[in-house]
């Protein structure tokens, strides 16, 4: 029985994903450079540094064959994405599946490799008052392992893992909240649209498809 909702933030929640991207794109165009999103796919639920699985500055370098001032480009993306940041809409359906899982009963949390401030921050500027039972962010940690997040969630909730769904936008997500032993609904934002979610429980176009009974109702009965 699924007695807890535990959502990915960026491209969940709010669209900051495309934001994220956008950011990029905007940095490489002033470079006289094209991001795809094929390309930049792999930095959604991962990061686009060093550590991440796609490195965005070393692939413009390939791109214009050229070296650059790495942290200079790196705080001009970081502006920009700031500037988009304050646009980035919540997404369809959120509030409302909040809402059912109040009703219901169930605990609800954000589960994310962002920041504590951040997540409160969007929350405010797209007007989510929403009471969340747990945050966990990675903080000073954005590269940390997802599957331990989820895992601490789960602990601080007081559910096991086979009583908890996540909501996930992107492959890497749906991999971890899979290793903590997370049943996960994948829903595919602009970015994420022509990812693979062969393991998916559920894959929705939106959270704005399906009632939260119907989501629950239509999950694997192997769960």
């Amino acid at each position: 029985m699924i007695r807890a909702l535990l959502f990915d933030f960026d491209g969940v929640v709010v669209d900051t994903e495309v934001a994220t991207y956008q950011a990029w794109a905007d940095v490489y165009a002033e470079h006289g450079a094209d991001l795809s999103l094929e390309d930049y796919l792999p930095a959604v639920g991962t990061g686009s540094s060093v550590s991440g699985a796609f490195d965005a500055v070393a692939h413009l370098e390939r791109l214009i064959g050229s070296p650059v001032d790495r942290e200079e480009l790196i705080a001009r993306r970081t502006r920009r994405k700031a500037e988009l940041y304050e646009r980035a809409p919540l997404l369809p359906g959120v509030r409302e599946r909040l809402a059912e899982a109040q009703s219901l009963g169930l605990k609800t949390a954000i589960v994310t490799r962002n920041r504590e401030e951040r997540v409160a921050a969007q929350c405010a500027t797209v007007g989510l008052d929403h009471a969340w039972d747990v945050l966990v962010c990675a903080n000073e940690e954005p590269t940390r392992d997802k599957a331990e997040l989820y895992r601490h969630a789960l602990a601080l909730l007081g559910v096991a893992p086979e009583e908890a769904l996540a909501f996930e936008d992107s492959p890497a997500g749906l991999e971890a909240a899979r290793r903590a032993g997370v049943a996960c609904v994948a829903v595919p934002n602009e970015i994420t649209r022509g990812a693979a979610f062969a393991d998916a429980a559920l894959v929705l176009p939106s959270l704005a498809d399906a009632t939260l009974d119907e989501i629950l109702a239509r999950l694997p009965t192997s769960l």
